[in-house]
């Protein structure tokens, strides 16, 4: 190890120890009910913020928190790279934040609380303090996510994706395939699920997104006309009402490469490993819970999934 990144590494192994697993998601997913399932995690590490008696958005908030708390921790006891990492990694949470603020400015006013991003924030500070959309989108170009390539807030909502997408993909290179795969999806949905060809531009930003998959009116000719390190996320996917099911593919793909990435000797590739299973774990304990609020029938033991 490098100096300064032990205790981070090592923190960041221990917090794997608190995910809740494939195993224990799958007896969450077949519970019966919301209730029941919400019972389920009492005694993980979601149980904390996940309370009984909760609605399923906010039970899929405490879980989402969970993981912000998390990352917040590890950024904590990792050096200045090391933090930086975990910050462009957890832009998720920034990119909600912003999501939200959006909506309100474009809608009725009314937003949910902002996350807590604490070290992680990148441009929020600023950000919270606006009240229009188009100083919104003056800071975020002013800020690493880059400029978002318009100024209305579906512009802004891809062109935040497209940032992220590149701030990832230059913070971890070891993760080209899965930034490229998930914009394939992203693409996917605008062009044949929204239906809308307005920010065709600002997909184009996206890494490994060529001109001829823009161009696609199908998905057999969307897979077609992107290279294998996107393709791939759309595998074995013949119609754009199936894309849930590449998406449990693409979280999948994500986590057996982390598991294999947790043996290298690179620190920063080991923090990459943990926080990508970290959040492979959020996703399945949301995904069961979902399961358990329809019923918990045996075929929605789907949604939870699992590479292992």
């Amino acid at each position: 190890m490098r100096p300064g990144w032990n205790a981070g590494v090592t923190r960041a192994r221990l917090l794997l120890g608190r995910n809740l697993g494939a195993e224990h998601a799958q007896a969450v997913a077949v519970c019966r009910s919301l209730a029941e399932g919400v019972g389920a995690l009492v005694g993980s590490a979601y149980g904390e913020r996940v309370r009984p008696g909760t609605e399923l958005a906010i039970a899929e908030r405490g879980i989402a928190e969970t993981l912000l708390w998390h990352l917040r921790i590890l950024a904590g006891w990792l050096p200045g790279a090391g933090g930086a990492l975990v910050q462009a990694l957890g832009g998720w949470f920034e990119l909600a934040n912003i999501d939200a603020r959006l909506a309100a400015l474009a809608g009725d006013g009314r937003e949910p609380s902002p996350f807590v991003l604490g070290r992680l924030a990148t441009a929020w500070a600023r950000i919270e303090q606006l009240r229009s959309i188009e100083e919104l989108g003056d800071v975020v170009a002013a800020s690493a996510w880059g400029d978002p390539g318009g100024r209305t807030a579906a512009a802004l909502a891809i062109g935040l994706r497209v940032g992220w997408a590149w701030r990832v993909q230059q913070a971890a290179p070891q993760t080209a395939d899965w930034v490229v795969g998930a914009g394939a999806l992203l693409v996917a949905r605008e062009l044949l699920v929204e239906g809308t060809r307005d920010h065709i531009a600002q997909l184009g930003s996206l890494p490994g997104i060529g001109e001829q998959a823009l161009a696609a009116s199908s998905l057999r000719e969307l897979q077609a006309a992107l290279p294998p390190t996107a393709a791939w996320s759309l595998a074995g996917v013949s119609d754009p009402s199936e894309l849930w099911r590449a998406e449990l593919g693409w979280w999948d793909r994500v986590e057996r490469d982390a598991l294999r990435l947790l043996h290298s000797r690179s620190d920063d590739t080991v923090v990459l490993a943990v926080v990508a299973l970290l959040a492979v774990d959020a996703q399945r304990a949301t995904r069961a819970l979902e399961a358990a609020a329809r019923g918990g029938a045996s075929e929605l033991k789907e949604l939870v999934g699992g590479a292992v």
